[in-house]
């Protein structure tokens, strides 16, 4: 069921329009049938596999919460040593229980994304010694939106652990967190604590919440339909002919594939954000302009958020605090004396399992894993050579913080950024290398014209200057939908017009196009 299709937006009408009319209490219970019933009709018997994941950290959390009760009960009737002893012992068992219904829940996305890539690996090391393959390859169906519920349910078992919720006790409420519909398949990643008190709020009939998120809604149909789908109609078709055209092709391909990712993803989340706000109900952001960053650090703080987030808090923060960590930061701290060197040893040390996870997390292959240390690799020469690049500026005059140098920050992001993008749209890293150095080897302006049809190049020229300026506005610290509905009848309604129809009439969708899947859905 995509989430542009008239079959979603019926269902989520129908959903609507009960969910109001039941007594509020109630309306918790519209949201699990409607996620259970939307996960059954996409993925069938493969529900299984998240039911599965939710019953671990729901008996998983329960018992860490048991022991946490335990210590919180008997600690004001034991002297200070025996309750530090007591806490030690507890916490110990918490742990164990922890990284048990961590390990099953992260082997049963490994069992289903990650098999044939690690059984690869295994049969690409025993190609050393024989001939045959060790292991087969699996034909394993994905269940819909494992990566992105398997690392929600990391988040809130790891949450109990450290104190930071409470166990629920009831195992439905951490079902509808788990499969909540709008974000199953592109997310945003949220945390139990923040969706599970909206879920519990009771929601009144609000006339301009809804319209608040019926606006994001039109909107991301605008993004996904009209522009990403229309680019993904021509573009496979360019790439797949790619030895017919010049360099000029490759980079013309490569910008309107990031153009491309950006509208549909962003598009999506958009959807999703003002489904759940017309429930209301806020997911977190997952975009925040992100083509207006002056660094590559400052872009993954900005593009795909809650991922970034996420990685943040369950990956960075235990790398940092383990006892590994602890030993390389004191070996670097009595062996070197540059306080600069043991920084960046010690970041590009926490920040490494960062972007490999990151690249891991996105696809089961080693082209995914180039693309996550891609970034970090950048990152991390930036961050080794920022003393020597800000005494190069001062010897040269350069003010850092004139608006000229910021767009030159800006245009290197996006110079990088939409490299990034060509090597995350290859299908290997010998496709990657060729179309990369294809770019430098010819030059023919009439590729263009090859590529985008006339009526195309319009409508797509169209779309970017309203996400630029819709970016601009927001830049600027403007709420636009509270913007537009502030302003005068005429001006909304037109915009209101301009968004429905040209949805309806410019969407690539119908006769002649095939349906489009979100692109981050397979992910």
């Amino acid at each position: 069921m995509e989430i542009t299709s008239l079959v979603f937006l019926a269902f989520v009408g129908v959903t609507f329009i009960v969910y109001y009319l039941i007594p509020k209490k109630y309306q918790w219970v519209v949201l699990l049938s409607a996620s259970l019933l939307f996960f059954v009709t996409s993925s069938a018997l493969l529900t299984l596999y998240m039911l599965f994941t939710t019953a671990v950290i729901f008996f998983g959390a329960k018992g860490i919460q048991k022991y946490k009760d335990e210590f919180a009960k008997k600690k004001k009737e034991l002297p200070k040593p025996e309750r530090k002893v007591l806490k030690e012992q507890l916490k110990k068992k918490q742990k164990k229980i922890l990284i048990l219904c961590v390990a099953v829940v992260i082997a049963v996305l490994v069992l289903t994304k990650y098999c044939n890539f690690l059984g690869g690996i295994v049969n690409g090391i025993a190609s050393i010694f024989t001939s045959t393959d060790l292991l087969p390859k699996f034909n394993i169906l994905l269940p819909l939106g494992i990566s992105y519920y398997t690392l929600m349910s990391v988040s809130y078992i790891t949450d109990v652990y450290r104190g930071t919720i409470k166990a629920e006790v009831n195992p439905l409420r951490v079902l509808l967190f788990v499969c909540y519909f709008p974000h199953i398949v592109e997310g945003p990643f949220d945390r139990y604590g923040d969706l599970d008190r909206q879920f519990r709020t009771p929601h009144k009939f609000d006339y301009d919440k809804i319209r608040h998120g019926a606006i994001l809604v039109m909107y991301g149909c605008f993004k996904k339909l009209v522009i990403a789908d229309r680019i993904g109609f021509f573009l496979p078709k360019t790439f797949a002919k790619i030895d017919n055209y010049s360099g000029t092709a490759v980079f013309i391909g490569m910008v309107l594939y990031t153009f491309q990712l950006y509208a549909d993803f962003s598009g999506c989340i958009d959807i999703i954000s003002g489904v759940s706000e017309m429930f209301g109900i806020k997911v977190a952001e997952n975009f925040k302009q992100p083509f207006f960053s002056k660094s590559i650090d400052e872009f993954w703080r900005r593009w795909h958020i809650s991922l970034g987030a996420w990685l943040k808090e369950y990956v960075f923060y235990p790398v940092s605090l383990s006892g590994h960590f602890k030993k390389v930061n004191t070996f670097t701290k009595k062996h070197i004396k540059s306080q600069h060197i043991v920084g960046f040893i010690t970041i590009a040390y926490t920040l490494f399992f960062v972007w490999f996870c990151n690249g891991l997390w996105h696809g089961a292959s080693w082209l995914y894993i180039v693309y996550g240390l891609y970034y970090y690799v950048l990152m991390m020469l930036g961050k080794f050579t920022e003393p020597y690049t800000d005494k190069l500026a001062k010897k040269l005059h350069i003010n850092k913080e004139s608006k000229g140098y910021s767009v030159f920050q800006v245009a290197r992001t996006v110079v990088i950024v939409n490299v990034g993008m060509l090597l995350f749209r290859s299908s290997t890293l010998v496709e990657f290398g060729k179309l990369f150095g294809k770019m430098f080897t010819s030059i023919n302006f009439m590729d263009f014209c090859s590529i985008i049809k006339f009526q195309d190049g319009v409508v797509l020229a169209v779309g970017f200057v309203v996400m630029l300026l819709v970016g601009i506005i927001k830049e600027k610290g403007i709420d636009i939908r509270m913007w537009l509905i502030e302003h005068n009848f005429v001006i909304r309604w037109l915009v209101y017009y301009f968004l429905l129809f040209s949805t309806i009439i410019l969407g690539a969708y119908g006769v002649g196009y095939g349906g489009a899947a979100a692109i981050y859905a397979q992910f």
